[in-house]
């Protein structure tokens, strides 16, 4: 059983880097949540099947959802959730970005167009699909390595819990090889609008954070805003594809936009304090890693010395801290190094050239 843990840990990491957030603690699962008139947000527990959070838009003729879950099976739980509230057909799925957590229960609508930016379809299909066939590919390795220790052993102690790693490993194949990654076909790098009726929704790219394909569901006339990974609330983000300073920026954007609901990837629902929350926790790492890195200390003093600001203790995701601080440093110290060339440009040449 413990190679099976080891290889869904596996599978969690390459996929989206869900496994922290599964593993960092819970708050309870509130479901479904009605936002406004037709507007409903599904805020689950990242130690449920689902990680992140979902949202949809019942229409006149159809039904808008933003992002789908982690699995196939908590994409069809969403879908019973909206089946409770209208029969209506989903004609749109929006990814807010390309991470598992957020699209693979994309094949639940197959009927529906699915909406991501051009550069959430280049990562899907690019990392996702080859992560998926890695994984796919050690977990059968490992599955003929374990029959072939049966055949050749004596042991019936070690035969017998063979088998038991042997059945445990195909279910989690069976499990695994029903997964139909499903990339984005209609994509934008700007702005899109989709009408129903007298309503519209407006989704935008508004720059780059979390990922470099971040999309954001904005519905105008209702003030909600569903933000994807944008918006961590009350949790330390995950950054391992983030750009944070120009996630900063981002905010900063989000902040402008005629809305009072905000819908975050992971956490309860916020307003615009939550918000300014959220941004001035990056503010403050800013100002931590910026003294550090002023003083010459190298990344791994800044791990360790940087400590976690008493006011965010509470926070969910916790473990996350030490990554924020690591890419907050490699992002100062890369700016501080271009600044640096600019100043000196023949300096910078001939320091190339001896390297």
């Amino acid at each position: 059983m413990a190679f099976i843990k080891r290889l869904l840990l596996f599978l969690l990491l390459v996929l989206s880097g869900a496994a922290a957030w599964k593993l960092a603690c819970a708050w309870d699962e509130t479901g479904l949540t009605k936002l406004g008139d037709d507007v409903y947000a599904r805020i689950v527990s990242p130690d449920g099947e689902a990680v992140g959070n979902s949202g949809f838009v019942v229409w006149d003729d159809c039904v808008l959802v933003f992002d789908t879950h982690f699995t196939p099976e908590a994409g069809q739980a969403l879908l019973a959730s909206i089946r409770s509230v209208t029969s209506k057909p989903v004609c749109y799925v929006v990814n807010s970005h390309y991470h598992a957590d957020h699209t693979h229960g994309n094949q639940v609508f197959e009927q529906a167009q699915i909406i991501g930016s051009t550069n959430a379809r280049r990562d899907v299909l690019e990392l996702d699909l080859p992560s998926l066939n890695r994984t796919l590919g050690v977990a059968r390795t490992q599955l003929r390595q374990l029959e072939r220790e049966i055949a050749n052993s004596s042991d019936s102690g070690r035969e017998l819990s063979s088998r038991v790693q042997i059945r445990n490993l195909q279910q989690y194949l069976d499990n695994l090889s029903r997964l139909h990654i499903q990339a984005p076909a209609v994509t934008l790098d700007d702005r899109m609008i989709i009408k129903s009726g007298q309503r519209e929704a407006e989704i935008r790219f508004l720059g780059e954070g979390h990922t470099d394909g971040d999309l954001v569901l904005i519905l105008a006339s209702a003030k909600i805003a569903f933000l994807g990974d944008l918006f961590f609330n009350d949790a330390i983000p995950n950054v391992q594809d983030a750009r944070i300073l120009k996630w900063m920026e981002t905010l900063q954007k989000i902040s402008k936009l005629e809305a009072d609901t905000f819908v975050p990837g992971h956490g309860p629902v916020g307003d615009k304090k939550a918000l300014e929350r959220f941004l001035n926790y990056f503010r403050d790492l800013k100002a931590s890693v910026e003294i550090s890195v002023d003083r010459g200390d190298s990344v791994e003093q800044a791990i360790q010395e940087i400590k976690m600001p008493a006011k965010y203790s509470s926070y969910h995701f916790q473990n996350f801290f030490p990554a924020n601080v690591q890419k907050m440093y490699a992002e100062i110290k890369a700016l501080r190094i271009a600044a640096q060339a600019a100043k000196n440009p023949s300096k910078s040449r001939g320091k190339k050239a001896n390297d």
